[in-house]
Parts: structure tokens; sequence; C-alpha cells
């Protein structure tokens, strides 16, 4: 790299401090529009790095920062043919030819990553930290770039690597599908026996409902941000279908509706026939009480039309009296009766 054509250039060789002010820079350059000019300059070549918590001078014009770090020994290492020997994806938008202190400070991993680009064949994806290992021997080198990735214009789609979901949910979906239909399952024991019916007896139909896996909701936990979203789209499907099975009773409506509001574009729907069976196996027991104390009446307005009169009044009656209906009532062997 020649040595820039800049007068603040030769005063900053000379500069017994690695920082900087702004008043000190202002006393090398006379005139303030010169000033702007020339600290922009040195700033695209990386030599002034802004200390961007010192605030600005306050000039909506020629905004300049307060303080900066000086940085011309590890700049004047970088020529401009080191980093467009790169990959030309590496340099396809000047990024690195504008702040050559980040090729400086990332160069392994950069002259790394141009060589797996040059030489990767094949178009296999894998997660992220499986891609980083495959790259760098390291499982989470490329987590410690992400931002220098996105700067540069590198995509996961470019590295051949997908984000593993937030919530990787406990599943059974024998068969992977471009259109599926899968039941989401409240509680433990149910998604259990549900499973264990598609897997010993190849079993794919429940209440007259072809589904084509079982997903273990854990309950609350499904409702997290992104999270049931996430996975959703790892499953990679072209069209699901997503039917939900859990508790009669405050909390576990509060968790279907919470669920739909945090993927909303999945459309998912209560599993009827289940519930009805529920209902009807519980209409001669008594009830325990709700062990939820936190007396949150969800909104079911919109649930209640799916259900008879006579349904309808037993949800309600559950609800208001804050009891409990759980999914357990629908044991193996009522399962196994309804499931071929």
């Amino acid at each position: 790299m020649s040595k820039p054509s800049n007068t603040l250039y030769k005063a900053l060789q000379d500069f017994p401090r690695k920082r900087i002010t702004l008043e000190e820079l202002s006393r090398f350059c006379a005139e303030s529009e010169h000033l702007y000019e020339q600290i922009k300059e040195l700033t695209n070549q990386g030599i002034l790095v802004p200390i961007k918590s010192s605030g600005t001078n306050g000039n909506q014009k020629n905004p300049l920062f307060m303080r900066y770090t000086i940085c011309i020994e590890n700049t004047m290492q970088v020529s401009p043919d080191e980093i467009n020997a790169l990959h030309p994806r590496l340099s396809a938008n000047g990024y690195l030819l504008r702040n050559r202190m980040q090729f400086n400070n990332n160069r392994a991993f950069l002259c790394r990553l141009s060589e797996w680009l040059t030489d990767q064949k094949g178009n296999d994806m894998m997660s992220r930290r499986e891609r980083s290992f495959d790259i760098f021997g390291e499982e989470k080198e490329l987590d410690h770039h992400l931002r220098l990735l996105e700067a540069i214009g590198i995509t996961g789609d470019m590295l051949r690597y997908y984000e593993t979901p937030e919530q990787c949910f406990s599943d059974y979906i024998p068969v992977r599908k471009s259109t599926m239909t899968l039941l989401i399952c409240e509680n433990k024991d149910i998604w259990f026996n549900i499973r264990r019916l598609m897997y010993e007896s190849q079993a794919n139909t429940l209440f007259d409902t072809q589904i084509d896996g079982v997903i273990f909701g854990q309950g609350n936990d499904i409702t997290g941000k992104d999270k049931f979203r996430s996975y959703a789209a790892y499953l990679g499907a072209d069209t699901i279908r997503f039917l939900y099975c859990g508790d009669i009773d405050r909390a576990g409506f509060d968790i279907f509706l919470r669920l739909c509001k945090a993927a909303e574009e999945l459309h998912i729907e209560l599993f009827l026939p289940a519930y009805k069976k529920m209902l009807e196996l519980s209409r001669n027991i008594q009830l325990p009480d709700s062990d939820d104390g936190r007396c949150i009446m969800p909104e079911i307005s919109g649930i209640l039309p799916h259900f008879t009169t006579d349904e309808q009044e037993q949800i309600t009656h559950i609800l208001q009296n804050n009891k409990r209906l759980p999914q357990e009532i629908l044991s193996y062997p009522v399962l196994a009766d309804n499931m071929r």
C-alpha cells in the first residue's frame, strides 16, 4: 500500500499515543473542510478508527467523532492485492478494501474461507457449526465472525449451511413428505403413546384423521419466541397442517392461543376429535381443581363455536370453575382403540 497523500498522515506517524482527540487532529489541519475530508479518507482506509462512544462534534454537515484510534502499522501491512487475491465473493462488495483493518484482524479466517470457497465441491447442506468444523476444524469459528460475514455479503446459502432451530422439539415423523399433517401434543404421555402406536403397528390414523407424525410440545416451551416457527421451517416441507391437542383447562387453552399468536402464519388448529373424546370420557367424572394459580381466563370465543352446545357448556363450566381435564384421560387403551 502506498502512503496516503494526506497531510494528517505524517503527523499521525509521529504521534506518541494510539488514541487522538478531534481537537488534536484539528491542530494538524487549519481548515475545517479539509480536516473533515482528510479524516474521512483516513477512516475509510482504516488508519483512523472512530471511538463511537466518544460522540460527535454536532456538525450535521461534516460530522466527526471526538476521539479516534490510530492504526497505521497494521493498515500498512495490508495491500489491495492481498484482498483482491481472495475468492471473488469475499471482495465483491468492496467492504474489505474500504476496511483493511478488518482483513488484517481476520486474515487467517478470511484466507481459510477463501480456500474453502475455491475448492469446495458438492451441494450438501449442514448446520452452521457442522460447516464451521468442516472448514476450520473449530465448530464455533463461524459464530465468532457473523458480523464480518454479513458486512462482506456472505450468506448461509453461500456457505451451504442452515441455522439449527432454536428449539428442537421431540418428534416422531416416520417418513418426511412435502405435504404432511402433524399432531402437537401438550403433554409427554400422550405423545409417547401415539408415537408408540405409530412405531409398533404403523398406525397413522387417529380418530379418523390421518397423521404423518407427532410432536411433543413440552407445555409452555412451545410458545417461546420463534421456537416453533423455526422448528417448522427446519422441517422443510412445502405444506404442513398442524393440529394441536392439550389439556382442557385455562392453562391448556392459553398455551394453544399463545402458540397460534406466536406462529400465526402456520394456522395451527385444535385437534377437535381428541377434545370431543376427552369431554365424552369426562362426563361422569369429578374433575380435579387446576393447579394454575395465575387466574388467567383465556379468550375462547373463537374456540367454542367448533363444539356442540353441550360441549360448549362443559368447557365453559370447566374454565369458570378453574377445573382441569388433562390430556391423560386419553390413555393408551383409548388411543389404541381409536388408532389404526
